[in-house]
């Protein structure tokens, strides 16, 4: 009688610990990937940060180029404005008929405020402020953004007025002296502003004496005068806001 042996396969139970550890390892390599993605992350829009600020320190300077050469037309003009009316008033203002025509043709100039928002636009529109750690310079950036804004707005008053202004010129002075002034040579206007007018040699004599029309050619002067005022006193601030901020963005951000 033949006797079987059954052999039975020793199994192998694995204590409690050695699952522990195995999650552990997975627990850990899941979470060292995540921290490493999140590191990987972080480093990204600090970069980009330091893009932004980069590229807002270039468009700050042009801003404080653009402000310089526009205050200096500024400060012309208020002067020209406040001659214009004293002279045209004048009962001898015959003996300044070039200077009334070449201040009222240099008043007559519009060129608009352009600043240089590319950067600060992006920020806004892409959600891209949240990227800026340090608050009080996002803080900076919006109130620049925002003197920006007053400057368009007294920017816009000043065109408005300046369309008035050249009606009544219109009313008041002889088109084809005024068009003689214009040097078509010098038009491009690299050097700034009425670089291409020079005042007339023998310019003609107003096309009236009609006090109400002069009147009117002295109140819109007047306005423009007090509008330059205004636009050159908010961008003297706003380049000194510029000038910090620029310095801020700098020191914060290990910027040469």
């Amino acid at each position: 009688m033949e006797v079987h042996h059954h052999h039975h396969e020793p199994h192998s139970h694995k204590k409690w610990h050695h699952y522990f550890w195995e999650f552990l390892m997975l627990f850990l390599a899941v979470f060292c990937g995540f921290l490493a993605e999140n590191f990987r992350e972080h480093q990204v829009e600090h970069q980009r940060e330091k893009r932004y600020m980069e590229n807002l320190i270039q468009d700050l300077s042009r801003d404080t180029a653009t402000i310089a050469d526009r205050n200096a037309f500024q400060k012309r003009a208020v002067i020209y404005a406040d001659s214009l009316v004293f002279l045209v008033n004048s009962a001898e203002k015959s003996t300044y008929l070039s200077e009334i025509y070449y201040y009222a043709r240099i008043l007559a100039i519009l060129k608009t405020y352009q600043y240089s928002n590319a950067t600060v636009t992006q920020l806004k529109n892409s959600g891209s402020l949240r990227l800026i750690r340090k608050e009080f310079i996002a803080d900076s950036i919006l109130q620049y953004d925002m003197r920006q804004q007053q400057v368009l707005t007294v920017d816009a008053n000043i065109t408005e007025t300046l369309r008035d202004f050249r009606v009544s010129m219109s009313r008041v002075f002889d088109a084809l002296t005024l068009r003689n002034m214009i040097d078509l040579s010098n038009m491009r206007g690299e050097k700034g502003f009425g670089e291409f007018v020079t005042k007339p040699q023998k310019p003609t004599p107003l096309i009236t004496e009609d006090k109400t029309l002069i009147n009117e050619l002295c109140m819109n002067a007047n306005f423009l005068m007090t509008l330059y005022q205004n636009e050159l006193k908010v961008m003297s601030s706003l380049a000194n806001k510029a000038t910090r901020l620029i310095e801020l963005i700098k020191k914060e951000y290990h910027l040469e």
